[in-house]
């Protein structure tokens, strides 16, 4: 339900801020600047705060899939 009714999407290429979501499928984080993601996630067991490419790489390599939306409140 987030994907479909919280803010506006944003094109893939759009510089990232601080509040913008990142939606993998099951999945969402919040960026917290530019770089750097907060989110839950299995791989840490725990909130961790990472850089938004580490967690790319890492859900990509664990058939986790690509990012399927970019979203700003």
């Amino acid at each position: 339900m987030q994907i479909t009714e919280l803010g506006d999407t944003l094109p893939p290429d759009a510089p990232l801020q601080r509040g913008d979501l990142i939606f993998w499928q099951g999945h969402v984080g919040v960026m917290t600047d530019p770089k750097t993601l907060i989110h839950a996630n299995a791989h840490h067991m725990a909130v961790a705060i990472e850089p938004l490419a580490n967690a790319v790489a890492r859900i990509q390599a664990a058939s986790g899939g690509d990012i399927t939306a970019l979203k700003r409140l």
